[in-house]
């Protein structure tokens, strides 16, 4: 016997339930079925499920519900997360800029460990500074910007750098930095 299936229209909706781990899980449930025989026509079809709607009306606004702090859960555990990973970045960026503020102080430091530690050496190495005045002996005088002035006599025969190695020693003022310019203001020297 040759019996002719025809369809079956089934309704079903998320059902939330806990499976053997306590964790929650999503599966289908049936909310009705329609055997379609003989076949519903449009109207009967909308009808019959706009009757299954009035019928199962708090079940479908549990479900609203649900989809609506399901949506509400996700958004908050996103943010959670973001805000995690900000937290993360600000916590990494302010180890890395308290780094590079050690590094940087121990670098500035040492430069003026070394700076101390050449100008020691500048001073030590000065010449001893001609008694008088005479044949062969001249008298600088300087005059800084910040209104120091200084004095001393060197030999002709001294070379410049030597000058700029007693403004450096004496007046903490880096050599390299220095600009010496005659009084009439034609002549200049920089370190060499």
């Amino acid at each position: 016997k040759n019996k002719k299936k025809s369809p079956i229209l089934v309704v079903v909706y998320p059902s939330q339930t806990i499976d053997s781990a306590g964790r929650p899980k999503i599966v289908p449930r049936v909310l009705a079925q329609h055997h379609c025989n003989p076949p519903p026509s449009a109207t009967s079809m909308t009808a019959w499920l706009g009757s299954l709607r009035k019928r199962h009306v708090k079940q479908y606004a549990a479900m609203q519900h649900d989809l609506r702090e399901l949506a509400f859960m996700k958004e908050r555990s996103e943010g959670y997360k973001s805000s995690m990973k900000q937290d993360q970045e600000r916590v990494e960026e302010e180890r890395r800029k308290e780094e590079k503020r050690l590094e940087d102080e121990r670098i500035q430091k040492e430069k003026e460990e070394a700076l101390k530690e050449r100008r020691k050496s500048l001073l030590e190495a000065l010449p001893d500074e001609p008694a008088a005045p005479g044949v062969g002996i001249i008298t600088v005088a300087l005059r800084f910007g910040d209104g120091r002035t200084a004095q001393r006599r060197f030999t002709d025969d001294t070379e410049i750098d030597v000058l700029f190695n007693w403004v450096d020693a004496l007046f903490e003022m880096e050599r390299e930095r220095v600009t010496l310019t005659t009084m009439n203001g034609q002549t200049s020297f920089s370190f060499q």
